[in-house]
């Protein structure tokens, strides 16, 4: 959920289906992520208690689950869930399901470089030491983009020569790339 704050969206966490079913009644909110596994009240249980309300049956749920199994995904759906999302989330599938069940459209900012000066300012690019690439790995591999991006400037600080590094990584941040993120970083750290 923290790729979702800079994004304006305001979400509530409860710890079971039982009160995942009372904040939905108290709040109303657009759209639900739940998981299978939950103290209580599970997620088909949760699942199945919002599709028999009639003020709350309308909801989208989005199913998450640490389980990619297909059987698993399928019982989600035919549970009510309208849509399944495998952990660890990828944020560019979280986006997808967003806009589809959201109904919105995503604008990416532009990057300033085309294609060309891309691949160049890679290869010019002084990547910081390896402690803090692995930070930076680990802060996009968990989403954490916010984190990432106040780390990164720390980084960009303690040398001038890491700026260029510093820069794209902020830039492919802000279009929450996380995957290019990971890429460019493994690609130093194999290059080390």
């Amino acid at each position: 959920m923290n790729l979702l704050e800079p994004l304006g969206f305001t979400f509530t966490e409860a710890e079971n289906g039982k009160k995942g079913i009372e904040k939905a009644k108290e709040q109303s909110p657009h759209l639900i992520i739940t998981d299978l596994a939950m103290p209580v009240m599970d997620g088909f249980e949760m699942l199945k208690k919002l599709r028999n309300d009639e003020a709350l049956k309308w909801l989208r749920v989005i199913v998450s689950s640490a389980s990619v199994s297909e059987i698993d995904r399928q019982i989600s759906l035919e549970a009510g869930g309208d849509d399944f999302l495998s952990k660890p989330v990828n944020a560019e599938e979280l986006f997808d399901l967003l806009a589809k069940h959201l109904r919105i459209k995503w604008l990416y900012e532009s990057s300033e470089l085309n294609i060309s000066d891309q691949e160049r300012s890679t290869v010019e690019m002084v990547a910081p030491p390896r402690s803090d690439l692995q930070i930076l790995l680990e802060l996009a591999e968990d989403g954490l983009l916010r984190t990432l991006t106040d780390k990164a400037k720390e980084i960009g600080e303690k040398d001038e020569q890491y700026q260029p590094f510093v820069k794209e990584i902020m830039q492919l941040a802000k279009q929450f790339q996380t995957e290019k993120i990971e890429a460019l970083i493994q690609k130093y750290l194999t290059n080390l």
